[in-house]
C-alpha cells in the first residue's frame, strides 16, 4: 500500500475537503509522529549555537560567473562559508538533536536541545535583519526549512514539547516573521528569475505553515508549486535549471528536493498536486533519475559535460525516499536508494529514511491529533 493512500485513509481525507487548508488541521507525514523508545543515552551533550543577528548581505560562491552561474569562485566561497558558519551550524545542530531524540532515543534532553536553540534564536530576532541581499534571502529560507522541520518533529512526537507555552509562542512567532520575509521576497518575481530558490522558499514556508498552522503560508507554498509546474517543458525539464550548463543535472536534482517534499506534504493533507500534474511532475523526476544514471543524457541536451562531483550523496538524493514511499519507485530509483541509505538531509528534515521508510498504517484506534500515543516501527 502506498503512503499517500494509507495516510489519506488514516486521516479520513475525503473528496469534499481535499485540497482545503483547515485551521488547526495541517499535518506532517506520518513518520514525524513516531515516538521513540527512550534509551537513556546518559549525559546528553547539547550543541548550542549563538544566534546570527548581523548582516545577511552575503557574497555568492559564483561571484564573477556569467549568466550560467556555474563557475565556482573559491575565494568568494570561503568568504561565504565564514559569513554563514553560525547559520549552517544552527541548521545542523537542531536537526541532529531532533534525530538524537526521535531516532536514537536520547530522551527529553535532546528534545529540549532542539527547542532551546530555537528559542534562543527566536528571542534574538535572528535572521530578521533588513540588511539582506539576494544571497542572504537564500540562506534565510534554508535556515527556516531546517528549523521548522526540527520543531515540527518535536511537536509531533514529543507530548511535552509545547508544555512551555511562552517558549512555544516565541518560536512560532519567529517562524511566522521569517515566513513573512521569505514570502515578501519570493512573491511576484519576474518569470525569468523564478528557479530552484523559489521552490526552496515554498518548502521552507510550507514547513513553517504546518508547524504554526498558518493557512495563508500553506496556500502560498502550494501556489509556488503550481508556478514551478508551469515551467516544466513538454519534454520534462526546467529551462532555468538547464541554463546552468555544466551544472544543469546538479540543479535539476536540487530542484527536485523541495518540490518532492511540497508534493508529499500536500498529499498528506488531501491535496494531490502529484495527481494534478501527473504528466509534468513524474516526467521531470524520471528525467533527473535517468540523468543521474547517465549524465550524458543531460550533456546531449545542454551541450556541456556535467559536473557531478558531490552529487551522488545521501543528502543530495534524499528526495527519492519520500518519492518512493508515496508514489512508488521510478525506474532506476531503487538502485540509488539501496546504495546511499540511510538518506539524510538537514534541510529536508533530517534522517529521511527514518521519517519515510516505515509501515504507513496507523496503529488500531490511534489518530494523529494528538500524536502522543503514536508508536511506529521502522520497516526494512
Amino acid at each position: 500500500m502506498l503512503l499517500c493512500t494509507a495516510i489519506s485513509a488514516a486521516f479520513g481525507v475525503s473528496s469534499v475537503n481535499a485540497g482545503q487548508c483547515l485551521g488547526g488541521e495541517l499535518r506532517a507525514p506520518v513518520g514525524y509522529y513516531q515516538t521513540p523508545e527512550n534509551d537513556g543515552g546518559g549525559d546528553y551533550d547539547c550543541e548550542r549555537v549563538e544566534p546570527h543577528v548581523g548582516s545577511l548581505s552575503l557574497t555568492s560562491k559564483y561571484e564573477g560567473s556569467d549568466s550560467a552561474r556555474n563557475e565556482l569562485n573559491e575565494q568568494a566561497y570561503e568568504e561565504y562559508k565564514e559569513a554563514t558558519n553560525k547559520i549552517r551550524s544552527f541548521e545542523k545542530a537542531v536537526i541532529a538533536a531532533a534525530d538524537d531524540y526521535q531516532v536514537d532515543g536520547y530522551g527529553s534532553e535532546a528534545m529540549h536541545c532542539v527547542l532551546d536553540n530555537l528559542d534562543e534564536w527566536a528571542s534574538a530576532d535572528a535572521l530578521l535583519t533588513d540588511d539582506i541581499n539576494h544571497v542572504g534571502q537564500a540562506v534565510r529560507k534554508w535556515a527556516l526549512a531546517a528549523a521548522a522541520n526540527a520543531y515540527l518533529r518535536m511537536r509531533a512526537s514529543a507530548p511535552e514539547a509545547t508544555a512551555d507555552l511562552q517558549r512555544t509562542a516565541r518560536i512560532e512567532d519567529w517562524f511566522r516573521r521569517l515566513s513573512d520575509g521569505v514570502r515578501e521576497y519570493y512573491t511576484d518575481r519576474e518569470p525569468r528569475k523564478v528557479n530552484n530558490h523559489d521552490y526552496w522558499a515554498a518548502w521552507a514556508v510550507m514547513s513553517s505553515a504546518v508547524a504554526t498552522q498558518d493557512c495563508g503560508d500553506w496556500n502560498w507554498s502550494v501556489s509556488k508549486f503550481d508556478e514551478a509546474m508551469g515551467q516544466i517543458t513538454d519534454e520534462g525539464y526546467l529551462p532555468k535549471e538547464l541554463s546552468r550548463e555544466t551544472r544543469a543535472l546538479e540543479y535539476m536534482n536540487y530542484a527536485m528536493q523541495p518540490l518532492t517534499m511540497i508534493a508529499v506534504f500536500a498529499e498528506v493533507n488531501g491535496n494531490s498536486v502529484y495527481g494534478r500534474y501527473r504528466d509534468e511532475f513524474p516526467s521531470m523526476a524520471q528525467n533527473v533519475v535517468a540523468g543521474l544514471a547517465d549524465p550524458q543524457r543531460i550533456e546531449s541536451i545542454t551541450g556541456y559535460e556535467q559536473i557531478v562531483d558531490g552529487l551522488y550523496k545521501s543528502w543530495s538524493l534524499a528526495w527519492m525516499e519520500p518519492w518512493q514511499a508515496t508514489w512508488d519507485a521510478l525506474e532506476g530509483m531503487p538502485t540509488f536508494l539501496d546504495e546511499h541509505r540511510p538518506m539524510k538531509s538537514t534541510r529536508l528534515g533530517g534522517d529521511i529514511s527514518y521519517l519515510y521508510q516505515i509501515n504507513p498504517l496507523w496503529p488500531d484506534g490511534s489518530q494523529p491529533n494528538p500524536p502522543s500515543n503514536i508508536m511506529l516501527s521502522s520497516s526494512s
